[in-house]
């Protein structure tokens, strides 16, 4: 499978910028409806490959992070038509990002190193990789997202449990916000190798904590302090959970994970 997960805007007509809706909030600075452009967008002509945002450089300071902290994982640039053309562009284009978009978040996730894992579970995480590739190039009307992702979601269950050692709850879709969870050297070690999968980490203090072999598909990382923090072995870590983190150049990331520019 040759599939690029990393989102290249310039071969995108900003279908991120106009598909979703944005809800006023600490994340979005103005209520958005679903299908319109974001009024900050420097809408393009169609034929030319960019849209660019108007106040990119600056959209954590003009209240939206969330726009930071947003990754289509390259399905952008894979959507043939453009919304820019008129009506019934605009519906396939908004139809094949809602489906793509959820399609190659799971990819990211089957994509990811699993040297630890057993053979046969690699295995079995190669051929659900082959299987939701095969979806994107394929009709998307039919295609069931929540379905594919409950699938693929008890695979990767699967091979975290292998992979750290352990099956049990630990802190999935745990309450921890804001807690600090960085103090003295026993804590700062409690997490490596424990489930945060879905946990809710806003603002939580993770400073120094080392988080290797921690399984962190869908935690909630916005504004969590992760400077000093080890996450380079950390299990499902995606670029906008990191983007909607504050960390720093001590903060340890798996190689495949972007740094945010502020980090240093």
């Amino acid at each position: 499978m040759d599939l690029d997960l990393l989102a290249d805007c310039g071969r995108c007509s900003g279908l991120c910028c106009v598909a979703p809706a944005f809800a006023r909030s600490a994340d979005f600075a103005l209520d958005k409806p679903a299908e319109t452009p974001c009024p900050n967008l420097r809408v393009s002509v169609p034929g030319r490959p960019d849209a660019p945002c108007g106040i990119h450089g600056s959209l954590s300071e003009r209240g939206f992070p969330g726009c930071v902290a947003y990754d289509c994982f390259g399905a952008g640039q894979r959507v043939t038509a453009d919304w820019r053309e008129g009506p019934g562009a605009a519906r396939a284009a908004f139809d094949a990002f809602a489906v793509l978009r959820p399609l190659h978040e799971i990819l990211w996730y089957l994509t990811e190193p699993l040297d630890d894992a057993p053979e046969d579970l690699r295995a079995e995480v190669a051929r659900a990789a082959s299987w939701v590739s095969g979806l994107t190039e394929g009709p998307l009307a039919g295609v069931d997202v929540a379905s594919v992702r409950a699938e693929v979601g008890e695979v990767l269950g699967r091979v975290s449990a292998a992979v750290r050692g352990s099956s049990g709850p630990g802190h999935a879709r745990a309450d921890l916000v804001g807690r600090d969870l960085g103090s003295g050297r026993a804590s700062r070690r409690a997490l490596a190798g424990t489930t945060l999968r879905g946990a809710l980490l806003m603002g939580a203090d993770l400073r120094g904590v080392d988080l290797g072999r921690a399984d962190l598909l869908g935690a909630d990382l916005r504004g969590a302090d992760l400077r000093g923090a080890a996450l380079g072995q950390t299990l499902f870590l995606t670029g906008p959970q990191v983007a909607a983190a504050r960390g720093d150049a001590t903060t340890g990331l798996p190689d495949r994970v972007p740094r945010p520019s502020g980090w240093g």
